[in-house]
């Protein structure tokens, strides 16, 4: 009996571009009925194992309208994929989506690891894999209309037993755009300057860098993009005059980060009784592949912000951005986009103001109505929200980054 464990290392989140590191042990495990045996009985013959990653694309047919082909693909495969799938025994071949439902849209090289291995009993063996994720890949994401899973698939096979493919689940993250493959070449030519000799003297990088570490270059990526403050002032009005004045700081966030703003209601020509504000996402289908043509983008809201503001001059906004949502991504199939929804309840009196009266020896005092004519109304403002540290994003991770299987 072979013990396969295959496990992530660092965590099952990582970001586009990044490298992937994983551990394969093998253990011959002896049950208590072959302790009596010779070790030559009871050593284990593994005629070889392969590694690959690859992701598969699951969409909605009631919702989408994929090509004939893609639809056909699709149902090709007719078992479910589990983190242990048992391939039949006249087949030798690494096929990773082997079970897998949907169609795949990214695999990597296959990587063969071993051939003809042999274990004694209580022998173990331990293999390393490494593979850089492709920038050019959609996310992770679980949505209305389609869904993106990546796994780490592991084939491997004993002498005269079928081929066993274990699987591990992990999540890829992706700044949008072509921002990361800008930042990458940047730093491969800072690189190769330093190996020319021209060199920029920099306390914060190690002189004796030599390979490009693509988790540090997202990183620094990221902080470029997301440290931009720029104070932005909106004025949000109705038929009847200015309801508010939102101030925002910055238009791009991170996974974690906290969306501030600063909400005024003085000076304004409409009363307010009440607001809310929405954080949501838009997960919009190209209209090529729409069943209907009235379709419309599927809305999540997420964390949320409401007050009661009658006679409040200034408040202020804090909605926290949840570490397992999905960054801003856009690809040939769907877009995400998100956006802060707010509503306000809005009286359609004019305001009432309080008389007051010079006399310090007179009081005066005010009664609310008993009832108030009120109406709502809606306004949306786009942001952008991108990747964060995956090692952050670890600590919110649902899946596990160890499989264990037996062969």
């Amino acid at each position: 009996m072979i013990e396969v464990i295959a496990e992530i290392l660092r965590g099952p989140v990582f970001l586009a571009g990044e490298t992937l590191h994983c551990r394969i042990t093998l253990t011959n495990k002896l049950s208590d009925e072959n302790d009596s045996t010779n070790n030559q009985e009871t050593s284990e013959k593994i005629s070889w194992a392969s590694v690959q990653l690859h992701c598969q694309r699951y969409v909605n047919e009631q919702k989408v309208n994929l090509q004939q082909q893609q639809l056909s693909s699709a149902k090709s495969n007719d078992s479910l994929a589990t983190n242990v799938d048992i391939v039949p025994l006249d087949s030798t071949a690494l096929i990773a989506t082997k079970g897998e439902t949907g169609q795949t849209v990214y695999t990597s090289k296959p990587c063969v690891l071993f051939c003809d291995l042999t274990l004694q009993p209580g022998e173990t063996r331990i293999f390393s894999y490494s593979e850089t994720i492709s920038t050019h890949v959609p996310p992770t994401f679980r949505g209305s209309y389609v869904k993106y899973s990546y796994k780490l698939t592991i084939g491997t096979q004993r002498v005269n037993h079928p081929t066993t493919l274990i699987r591990v689940p992990f999540r890829v993250l992706v700044v949008p755009g072509t921002d990361l493959d800008k930042f990458i070449r940047q730093d491969k030519a800072a690189i190769a300057s330093s190996q020319t000799g021209i060199t920029v003297d920099n306390p914060f990088v190690s002189p004796n860098r030599t390979e490009i570490d693509s988790l540090t270059t997202a990183l620094d990526a990221l902080q470029i993009l997301t440290s931009r403050a720029h104070q932005h002032v909106y004025n949000i009005t109705n038929n009847r005059g200015r309801v508010c004045r939102f101030t925002l700081f910055k238009n791009n966030f991170k996974l974690g980060e906290d969306i501030t703003g600063i909400i005024d209601f003085d000076h304004t020509d409409v009363s307010c009784l009440q607001y809310t504000v929405t954080l949501q996402s838009e997960e919009i289908l190209n209209q090529h592949y729409r069943r209907k043509s009235s379709q419309f983008p599927n809305l999540t809201s997420f964390t949320k912000q409401s007050e009661f503001c009658l006679s409040t001059s200034q408040t202020y906004l804090s909605l926290s951005i949840p570490l397992s949502c999905t960054p801003t991504f856009s690809v040939d199939l769907v877009s995400l986009r998100w956006k802060l929804h707010f509503e306000f309840v809005i009286s359609k009196t004019p305001r009432s103001l309080l008389s007051t009266n010079n006399d310090p020896s007179t009081s005066t005092i005010w009664l609310p109505s008993s009832s108030i004519d009120v109406e709502s109304m809606t306004w949306d403002l786009g942001i952008k929200i991108l990747p964060t540290n995956p090692c952050f994003a670890n600590n919110v991770a649902k899946v596990s980054c160890t499989t264990v299987a037996t062969i």
